[in-house]
Formats: C-alpha cells, sequence, structure tokens
C-alpha cells in the first residue's frame, strides 16, 4: 500500500516581533514572580499578531474575535501558498485540506475560508479540527494520512493558524501570567502525497489519559478566553511524550537508538527539559524544538510543524533513517507520527 509522504513544510508569521522584555512590558507585571515566568523561559523573542502602538491589555472581546480572524486567515493564506509553491503544486491541485486552529472561533471554518481565498476546487474534500490545543495538527495530519492512504495518487494539505494573543486575559492567575510569557502566533502548513520525495508516515498513535482533562484547556468568563495551564503539565507532558515514543516504536520493533531524529512539541523550557530526560536524549537531540522555542515561543498547534521544519532545514537525512513526531494537547492527549526517509 503507497505511504504517505511529507512532500513539503511552511511557515508564516506576524510582521511585528518583539523581545521578552518588551513583551513584560505591554503585560505590565510587577511583582517579581510573574515577571520571572518571562525571564526564565528561555524564549528570546516572539511575534504576536497586534500592533504595538495600539494594543491594549484591555483589549474588547470583538476587539480580539476581528484580531484572530484577520491574523489566522492571513497567515494561514501565507503558509499555505508557501508549502503548495515548495510542493510544485497549484491550489487545484489540492484533495484534501485539514485547518486546524484553538484559539479563536470561525463560522464558516478556517477551511471553508481558505478554500475560497486559494482558489482551490469545488469538490475538495475537507475536515477542520478545533479546541484540540497544541495537537490539533498532529490530528489533521492523521487525517489527511488516513484519506491519502485510502485515496492513493491523490494530494493532502494540512494547516494550523494560531493566534494565541487573542486569548489574553489580564487577571491575578499565576497560570494566566505563564501564559502570556510563552504563547505566541504563527501558521504551518504541510503537503503531503504517496508519491515523491520527503519522509513517509509510517504509523500514527493516540494516547488519553483522562484522569488530567482539566490539567489543560480554555475557560471562557464572560465571554473571554482564558487558558487553563496546571503547573503538573511539565511531569504529564514529558511521561506521555516517553509513552508516546514508546508506543510509536513498538510499531515497527524499533528501539530508541534506532531514532534519528527527534521532532517534539516546544511546550516550554521544563517540558523539554523533563522529556529530555524521560527519553534520554542528547542536548542535540532536542536541539531543534529548543530553537524553536527560543525564536518563537510556544504557537500552540502550529509549533511542531516549525519544529519539523527546523529539522528540515538543519539536518540531511538519509533513506532508511527514522524520525518521531510527539505533540501534545488537553484531554491530555498525546499525538504522535513515526516517519521513515
Amino acid at each position: 500500500m503507497p505511504t504517505p509522504r511529507i512532500t513539503a513544510v511552511a511557515t508564516a508569521t506576524p510582521p511585528h516581533r518583539f523581545a521578552q522584555a518588551e513583551l513584560l512590558a505591554l503585560a505590565g507585571y510587577r511583582d517579581a514572580r510573574r515577571r520571572g515566568f518571562f525571564s526564565r523561559s528561555e524564549i528570546e523573542g516572539r511575534h504576536l499578531y497586534i500592533d504595538p502602538a495600539t494594543f491594549r491589555p484591555d483589549e474588547s472581546v470583538d476587539a480580539m474575535q476581528a484580531r484572530f480572524r484577520r491574523g489566522a486567515l492571513e497567515l494561514g493564506e501565507a503558509a499555505a501558498r508557501q508549502a503548495l509553491g515548495s510542493a510544485g503544486w497549484e491550489p487545484r491541485d489540492v484533495d484534501f485540506l485539514a485547518t486546524t486552529t484553538c484559539t479563536g472561533r470561525l463560522t464558516p471554518s478556517l477551511d471553508a475560508h481558505l478554500i475560497g481565498r486559494l482558489g482551490c476546487r469545488a469538490d475538495i474534500q475537507r475536515v477542520h479540527v478545533g479546541d484540540t490545543g497544541c495537537a490539533a495538527v498532529m490530528v489533521g495530519l492523521q487525517q489527511a494520512s488516513n484519506y491519502l492512504r485510502a485515496f492513493p495518487g491523490r494530494r493532502a494539505l494540512v494547516l494550523s493558524a494560531e493566534i494565541c494573543s487573542a486569548a489574553y486575559l489580564l487577571d491575578d492567575r499565576l497560570e494566566s501570567a505563564v501564559a502570556h510569557a510563552i504563547f505566541a502566533d504563527g501558521a504551518a502548513a504541510v503537503a503531503l502525497a504517496t508519491e515523491g520525495p520527503g519522509p513517509a508516515i509510517v504509523a500514527h498513535r493516540t494516547l488519553f489519559r483522562p484522569e488530567h482533562l482539566d490539567a489543560m484547556g480554555f475557560e471562557y468568563p464572560g465571554g473571554r478566553p482564558r487558558v487553563v495551564l496546571s503547573k503538573d503539565i511539565r511531569k504529564i507532558g514529558a511521561q506521555m511524550m516517553g509513552d508516546m515514543a514508546e508506543v510509536l516504536m513498538a510499531t515497527q520493533g524499533l528501539k530508541r537508538e534506532h531514532i534519528r531524529y527527534w521532532v517534539l512539541h516546544s511546550a516550554g523550557r521544563q517540558v523539554i527539559d523533563r522529556a529530555r530526560t524521560r527519553l534520554e536524549l542528547s542536548e542535540a537531540q532536542v536541539a531543534h524544538a529548543r530553537t524553536v522555542l527560543r525564536r518563537y515561543g510556544n504557537m500552540s498547534s502550529a509549533t511542531i510543524l516549525f519544529v519539523l521544519a527546523e529539522t528540515l532545514r538543519r539536518e540531511s537525512p538519509v533513506d532508511g533513517e527514522w524520525g518521531l513526531m510527539i505533540g501534545l494537547g488537553p484531554g491530555f492527549a498525546a499525538e504522535g507520527a513515526l516517519l521513515r526517509w
């Protein structure tokens, strides 16, 4: 059976990039504990879809939603067009589109808007994965892979667009301050086909830990999005990355030393630190996840595609080498894919 392959990867970020110190000033925190979330994040700067000249911490719900809409469509279209260009495709060549976002709501959904903006065929099949957090793009990737296995020879596009700055609530909760210190805006897309170059997606797996259902997600007090971010995530996330790696390797009878590339979600400094320990990895093996965190912050579901893009840009894989992609999201869930070049 033909195996889906990642033909191209592309990323897009807003025009305004802010140093971490600038964002701390915009947030207005004065106490040492909350300021420490920014200084210890190992994030140098982040791209946010805001105008620094007009941004206000007390932005209205309507203003945040309007900004989410503009940003998700603008960045999503940019990432999609770059991925299509890298693959050598036209929008009408795409048979299946999967889109993801969790930082805002659109009805019609993101996929419907992009089908029109890109000029895709009227009979394109599509799915939108919403409210699935940072793991959403891995769910979309799984749906696209299933489609291509069912219809070999067709082409798919998976897109994530996240405007985390549109889920901003200034309150007294420590977890809100943590969220404001790490989350950022960005979009990323991958083109997939059963023919051509690129790593093959050999297997997908999902792991749920419902006992941690309340550890991460969103609440909506007064209609405003507010991040739920338990301090236990650093421990839960690392453990689940380890469990997912074992499940994926078992599908092919692999051991840890067989895995050359580790494409891990850049959830935060402590999650990466603990995942490195749990997976018994070298610093070099988590370098790309750290680079993305340092340069971009955590862009929710788009982040892992930034790590994949960084891996492909910096490495020179050869035929037969293995890689793992692992994302984390609310539920509590780990989503993984086993790659082979």
